[in-house]
């Protein structure tokens, strides 16, 4: 259903909230946007669009994201790990643009006065949350084409990201900006601060969350195939270390997979790639590596 000026007015006041943009200066915004707005709406309700329609494709080629099976031996191939690398590499760009956004973003609310705002900084805030929206429309649009040049679907995107990055190289899920992001159309409200305690916890949990939600089915498609296909080639200590990681999880919704340690044919197979994956870890854009937006 194609979104109406109005949805995406709310969609953009949401976004606006979400990166700290006080009522009052959301006067000014939404004024703007109702004398010059038109296009504006409509550039983003067509990236929007475009993001769908690419995200469709991908679900079509490659299955919904909890569809994807891991090797069943625990490995991952050199092939799949150097095309997770080369689609991130992909979108370098786009990625390192919302960083600087999200970082001016902090910086001008650690300058902001509790008791009042400095007018230079409400301009500059206005500057900067005026752009996100279609910074992040971006960002999702180019990573979805990327995993479609690279012939990588979603599910394995995803899995590959919190294995290499959470699991094996230990980066915290709750990383990104001073600011707590949260999709414009979940039931728990719009974005907004929080106390940074508060905040931490609160994205710690919902990434946790979001996480267990998307890898634990994968390691059950994973054990599934093992127990049907290979158990008679692959060693049954891996059959019962598999068996063990997935119910740790299912006892405990904000375990990581493989939190304790990964398993040997993991590591093996990412060690070589360890500089790589490194280089290309942004803990500003974290949050949205991992947006959910299948239908």
């Amino acid at each position: 259903m194609e979104a109406t000026p109005q949805q995406s007015s709310s969609t953009t006041k949401k976004w606006l909230i979400g990166c700290g943009i006080g009522c009052g200066a959301l006067v000014i915004i939404i004024a703007i946007l109702i004398a010059s707005g038109f296009f504006f709406f409509k550039n983003i309700v067509d990236e929007f669009k475009d993001t769908e329609a690419l995200m469709d494709t991908l679900t079509e080629r490659y299955g919904r994201i909890k569809d994807f099976c891991p090797n069943p031996d625990g490995t991952i191939s050199s092939y799949r790990i150097e095309a997770f690398l080369d689609a991130r590499e992909a979108f370098t760009s786009v990625r390192e643009k919302i960083a600087r956004t999200f970082a001016s973003l902090s910086e001008e609310e650690e300058a902001i006065e509790i008791e009042g705002t400095k007018p230079r900084n409400v301009l500059t805030m206005i500057r900067l949350g005026f752009g996100v929206v279609p910074q992040i429309a971006e960002f999702i649009k180019s990573r979805n084409q990327a995993l479609l040049d690279f012939e990588l679907g979603i599910g394995e995107y995803y899995y590959i990201y919190v294995i290499a990055y959470y699991s094996w190289l230990g980066k915290p899920p709750e990383d990104g900006p001073e600011f707590q992001i949260r999709g414009p159309d979940e039931d728990r409200g719009p974005f907004r601060y929080w106390d940074r305690e508060d905040f931490e916890g609160n994205r710690r949990e919902w990434m946790r969350r979001g996480i267990h939600r998307m890898i634990l089915p994968m390691l059950r498609n994973q054990l599934d195939k093992l127990e049907e296909r290979e158990a008679a080639v692959l060693p049954e200590e891996w059959r019962q270390t598999l068996a063990a990681e997935v119910k740790a999880m299912e006892t405990d919704r904000e375990r990581l997979p493989w939190q304790d340690g990964v398993p040997p044919a993991i590591e093996e197979s990412l060690r070589p790639y360890k500089s790589r994956l490194e280089a290309s870890y942004l803990s500003m854009t974290n949050p949205l590596e991992l947006v959910i937006e299948q239908r």
